[in-house]
Order: structure tokens, then C-alpha cells, then sequence
């Protein structure tokens, strides 16, 4: 019996070192002791006064590229400011992980369900006046744009058209204008910070800039001055 009961707490120990070496654990990126949104906060200082907690992320969720490059509007991202209307592909940075950068809500999908076509709004462009949705122009140039100032709505609404099948996975869809009848597209090379525009549709996946995919994972992020998801 004694051996047995020595034989159970050798186990128990090991159990234990194993736990406190992280054995079995998927931990969390490091997180800041107190996170801060001072660039948010420079531009944005005052919260609506209904936002006394953040909503549920999954009603606003971030929006990447088929390189995991966060796509971002007006304060989605510190890397773009309160004050710029273009849409952009940037580094994708998950709250709390750096004191330099963070990232904030995202996109709200409305859409048609006879037409088949999807608007979308930012939602840290309540900041900026609000009610501005991702629309393209007869020129191509993509940007948050409020829909009062758009020729047709059309320049507004996009539809989602499957990839090919080795394409076809992890949610990645092409985005057609249904103004223009082209594809929502990254441009810009491998630098940083790389414009959004629209291009001729490559259905055939020949263009992996214009594979786009709706993620829920960000957590920390701001959803205005100092209020964060957790």
C-alpha cells in the first residue's frame, strides 16, 4: 500500500511540474499589463455614450487578405488614421501585443438578400462622422465613402463569388463591385501599408490579391478610447 500511495504522488508531482512548464497549454500571445489606445484616444477621445463595454466582436469582425495582411479603414488599425478615407492592406497586429500598434473593430456586413449584394461599414468610423461604407468610384479608387455622395448605390454594394476549388478553404471569397464588375483587389508590392483598388476578375485564383476572408480571432481590440474586447 505504501508503494502504491509513493508510487501516486510521484505522479501527481510530475503532473504538476508538467502543468507549470506549460505542458498541454495553448497560452496567449503576451499581453501589456495595461493596454493603451493613444493613438485612438489622440483622434477618438470620448466614447458614445451607449459604449460602456465593447459588443460582441463577432458582429464586427476584421477582414484579411489571402497573405494574412489585415484589410483596414479608418482607425481598424493605428496604422491608418481617423482622417483617411482609403482602405488599405496592413501588418495584422492582435491587440496587446505591442505598445506601438493595436488593432480595433471591424466591418459590419448589411446586405440585400434578393440581390445578393453586401455593404460594408466601419465601425471605428463612428470617430469620423460614421455612416461610411466601403464603395469604389468610375475610377477604381476604393475608399470609405458616405452613400449620399455616391453616383449609383451600386458603387457600394459587392457580391461574394466562390474561388476555385484549391482555393476554397478558410473562408477566402472574391468581392465584385456591382458597379464596376470588378474584383475588390490589394495592390502596392510588399511594402506595408498597400492600397486597396479593383482589378479584372481572376476567377481562376491567378491573382491571390483578391481573396478575402472574415476572421472572429482578435482579441484586445479597442472598440473606443481605453474599452477593448477581452
Amino acid at each position: 500500500m505504501d508503494r502504491i500511495i509513493r508510487l501516486c504522488s510521484i505522479l501527481i508531482l510530475m503532473n504538476l511540474v508538467v502543468v507549470s512548464m506549460g505542458g498541454g497549454i495553448d497560452y496567449a500571445p503576451p499581453i501589456h499589463n495595461k493596454l493603451e489606445s493613444k493613438n485612438l484616444c489622440d483622434q477618438c477621445s470620448t466614447c458614445d455614450h451607449k459604449t460602456k463595454t465593447c459588443p460582441a466582436s463577432e458582429a464586427y469582425p476584421h477582414m484579411t487578405a489571402f497573405d494574412d495582411t489585415l484589410i483596414a479603414g479608418a482607425l481598424q488599425s493605428d496604422y491608418v488614421n481617423a482622417s483617411d478615407r482609403g482602405v488599405y492592406s496592413v501588418p495584422s497586429v492582435v491587440g496587446g501585443q505591442s505598445l506601438e500598434y493595436n488593432a480595433y473593430f471591424g466591418w459590419e456586413s448589411t446586405s440585400g438578400s434578393a440581390s445578393g449584394f453586401h455593404r460594408f461599414s466601419n465601425y471605428m468610423d463612428k470617430c469620423s462622422g460614421g455612416q461610411n461604407f466601403l464603395t469604389v468610384d468610375k475610377h477604381g479608387e476604393v475608399k470609405l465613402r458616405s452613400l449620399t455622395s455616391l453616383e449609383s448605390l451600386a458603387f457600394a454594394d459587392w457580391k461574394s463569388i466562390n474561388p476555385p476549388k484549391h482555393l476554397n478553404h478558410r473562408q477566402f471569397r472574391f468581392w465584385v463591385s456591382r458597379a464596376t464588375g470588378k474584383c475588390l483587389t490589394v495592390f502596392g508590392g510588399k511594402t506595408k501599408k498597400r492600397a486597396l483598388g479593383v482589378a479584372d476578375c481572376k476567377f481562376d485564383g491567378g491573382n491571390t490579391g483578391q481573396l478575402f476572408a472574415f476572421r472572429f480571432h482578435y482579441h484586445y481590440s479597442f472598440c473606443c478610447c481605453g474599452r477593448y474586447n477581452s
